[in-house]
């Protein structure tokens, strides 16, 4: 990587170079068959340059051509991108906290062991289809600059899962246990879940009508996408965000937190941004106040405001983190703890539905925040009880009329591979449409 940097350093370049080596292993089994192994390992490096006040980009999967490589970034160069700041000098930084060498040699049989191990709490599950799975994996970040930086972070990660899939449909319950080193699944959770599958197998009609609305973790990403692309810098620089001229206003209720805060000591840590910049703890929406927008180096040169380490790669959609340049992301951003245990919450539903899973929250009117998803599944409530599942119910609204709503937020968050961790969120008087 070194030699990388001076063959662009000696072409008047300013520039970057980001490495990232990725290592796993998992298996997964469908009503006790093993049905997939897999392993992988990869590699790759990006090179970004500036020069005479314009970007240049190029990246491989193999690093044997490094004169190529710059001649590539500079080639690209004609495209004319704009970039009106410099790479941070960050300095040195080694982070290994989150990274336990015994991962690294994890097998197969450790897998199976685990997969059983969490097959056993599952036993009660009266129908359906249980598909169960383990894995393990390690990544190296590293990221060196010709302002000096040389950063690195290294990381391990293992996790085993469990789908409870409705008879004759590909709709489930689903739980995820993760662990940087080792993962003891949480029985009761677990037994919460199949509790909750089991009294949901009947298919109930609720017509439509306004109700309480419990998005469970795994469908809160549906509001996180929203809410992210709103408060981002590039809406703001490109002045199209429905919450120009709102900083420091209500929008949301004031049980709502939605904090950015890479470096705190939850899963998926990161000390430092794919630009090399320091993360910090960014309240984005504090007591339902809207305090702050992110970006990365681009944007926050663009609207005079400071980087606020949070340029990442990958983008809402997920992606080949090599292929792609940094951009203003809140892939670590959560919604901050409440005050009530998911049964409590339950318990505060007089009728209502539970989301475990949206369908179409990619569609609509993202940037305004205006959200249809198809409830899948959709738990059916009466009296603090799971009854049934509602059948083809959809529900509407724009999320700021309905986090203005919110009766309660939970006092735990869970994992579940999309939005990092999130609490449930209670929220009443929802539109909800059934047959």
């Amino acid at each position: 990587m070194e030699k990388l940097l001076k063959i662009a350093e000696s072409k008047g370049c300013r520039a970057e170079v980001y490495s990232l080596r990725e290592k796993s292993v998992g298996m997964s089994k469908v009503n006790n068959a093993v049905s997939e192994v897999s392993a992988s390992i990869q590699y790759g490096v990006s090179l970004r340059i500036i020069k005479d006040g314009k970007l240049g980009f190029a990246y491989t999967k193999n690093l044997t051509d490094r004169k190529q490589l710059v001649e590539n970034a500079l080639a690209s160069l004609e495209a004319g991108v704009e970039a009106d700041y410099d790479f941070p000098g960050t300095g040195s930084i080694n982070f290994t906290q989150d990274y336990h060498a015994e991962v690294e040699s994890m097998s197969f049989p450790e897998m199976r062991k685990s997969v059983e191990q969490v097959e056993e709490l599952y036993a009660e599950m009266k129908q359906g289809v249980l598909e169960v799975g383990a894995g393990c994996g390690t990544s190296e970040t590293r990221i060196i600059n010709t302002s000096g930086a040389d950063l690195r972070q290294k990381d391990s990660s293992v996790y085993a899962s469990a789908t409870m899939i409705y008879p004759g449909t590909s709709s489930g319950i689903r739980n995820i246990f993760y662990s940087s080193s080792s993962v003891s699944p949480f029985a009761p959770d677990a037994e919460r879940t199949v509790d909750f599958f089991n009294s949901s197998l009947p298919e109930i009609e609720i017509g439509d009508s306004r109700m309480k609305v419990l998005f469970a973790p795994d469908s809160m990403y549906a509001l996180t996408w929203r809410l992210g692309v709103a408060t981002s810098a590039k809406s703001f620089y490109e002045k199209v965000s429905p919450l120009l001229n709102k900083r420091n206003q209500q929008i949301v209720s004031p049980r709502l937190s939605f904090i950015s805060d890479p470096a705190s000591d939850t899963t998926g840590r990161r000390v430092f941004d794919d630009e090399g910049v320091k993360t910090q703890r960014l309240p984005v929406v504090e007591n339902g106040i809207f305090k702050a927008v992110y970006n990365n180096l681009d944007y926050a040169s663009k609207t005079g405001e400071k980087p606020a380490g949070t340029g990442f790669r990958g983008g809402m959609w997920g992606g080949d983190r090599i292929s792609m340049t940094p951009a203003p992301s809140l892939s670590h951003a959560n919604f901050a703890y409440g005050d009530k245990s998911f049964q409590e919450m339950l318990a505060m539903i007089d009728r209502g539905v539970i989301i475990y899973g949206a369908l179409g929250a990619h569609s609509g009117n993202i940037l305004n925040g205006d959200l249809s998803i198809g409830l899948n599944p959709g738990l059916y409530v009466e009296n603090g009880r799971v009854t049934g599942r509602v059948k083809d119910a959809m529900m509407a609204g724009n999320i700021y009329e309905m986090l203005s709503k919110v009766i309660a937020v939970e006092n735990a968050a869970h994992y579940t591979d999309s939005i990092y961790t999130n609490p449930a969120i209670l929220l009443d008087d929802i539109s909800v449409v059934g047959s």
